[in-house]
């Protein structure tokens, strides 16, 4: 093999070891599409697998979640599943659970009211003086 054609292989095997590690390191871009029905109901889609997507329907109301899975392809293999719902009322409360994040809310609670900020209100002003 001339050297020519051999820094061309190699380039090129480099350039495809550097897309397969790429595509496995990189994280999957998540898409997701939302409607919202008449204020009351919100559905949420997302894709999950290969022909498969995930339909979530909140009723803002009653706090109340369903999930369904959605299978297409052929006829004969199509397919909605309920996959479950729950009651996400206590949910919402919690200030944190399986949270991994850097800072706990009551880190960040306690650092706006060392600064005089109230970490209470949907959004954050300065105190009256």
């Amino acid at each position: 093999m001339k050297p020519r054609t051999h820094t061309l292989t190699l380039l090129l095997l480099a350039a495809l070891l550097g897309a397969v590690l790429m595509r496995w390191l990189a994280p999957e871009t998540v898409v997701a599409q939302s409607a919202d029905s008449g204020g009351r109901y919100v559905a949420v889609t997302g894709p999950y697998e290969q022909g498969v997507s995930l339909l979530y329907v909140l009723d803002q109301e009653t706090q109340h979640l369903a999930v369904y899975e959605a299978r297409g392809g052929a006829p004969n293999s199509r397919k909605v599943i309920f996959v479950g719902a729950r009651n996400i009322g206590l949910d919402l409360l919690l200030d944190g659970f399986n949270d991994e994040s850097t800072h706990s809310y009551q880190e960040i609670a306690e650092q706006f009211q060392k600064r005089g900020l109230s970490a209470s209100k949907s959004s954050v002003e300065e105190p009256e003086k």
